[in-house]
């Protein structure tokens, strides 16, 4: 296994000697790397790999975020992800970034000010879409609508100890802490 540093536009390898994987990206007959990384290069199996040295600024598909819901439209939900899962443990992201909820890829209502646990669905323009479908998805901590009081939980539903408001949200099962 052959391995070597590569900068951004760098020739990692020609399409007729091997396939690669990873940060790299397609210029007719030639593979050039996409960022600073590790190109590991395999001659039994030809294949080139491009390894970044860094972490991508925006969370990529599939990846759990942490988000506050900023506004409700009348086809998403806007949010401010501030937080990204790491195993079992949270990291925080380097700058807030904005993210968009679309109402087909929620299971159920949420509030403004609620914090949201979600997945990256696309990372394809400014605004990151996530989705909030599947159990372990949905809100984490809420806020009474008419006292601000962090909302308890009583079933499916919330309720509130201060004012007895009761409010329906898309919880997320086993990681509310409300």
């Amino acid at each position: 296994m052959k391995k070597a540093v590569v900068t951004p536009g760098e020739v990692v390898a020609y399409a007729e000697e091997f396939e690669t994987k990873g940060a790299v990206y397609n210029t007719g007959y030639e593979y050039r790397a996409a960022t600073l990384g590790v190109a590991a290069y395999d001659p039994k199996t030809h294949t080139a790999v491009v390894k970044p040295t860094r972490k991508p600024p925006i969370p990529q598909p599939g990846t759990v975020v942490y988000c506050q819901v900023t506004s409700k439209g009348r086809r998403a939900y806007q949010l401010r992800c501030f937080a990204v899962e790491e195993g079992r443990s949270l990291a925080d992201m380097k700058y807030t970034i904005t993210g968009v909820l679309p109402h087909f890829f929620s299971d159920g209502e949420l509030g403004i000010g609620d914090y949201i646990r979600a997945k990256v669905v696309s990372t394809y323009g400014p605004p990151i879409i996530v989705s909030i479908r599947g159990p372990t998805y949905g809100a984490v901590l809420s806020r009474c609508p008419k006292c601000g009081t962090v909302l308890k939980r009583r079933g499916m539903t919330l309720y509130c100890p201060n004012c007895s408001t009761e409010v329906k949200r898309k919880l997320a099962v086993g990681y509310y802490t409300g």
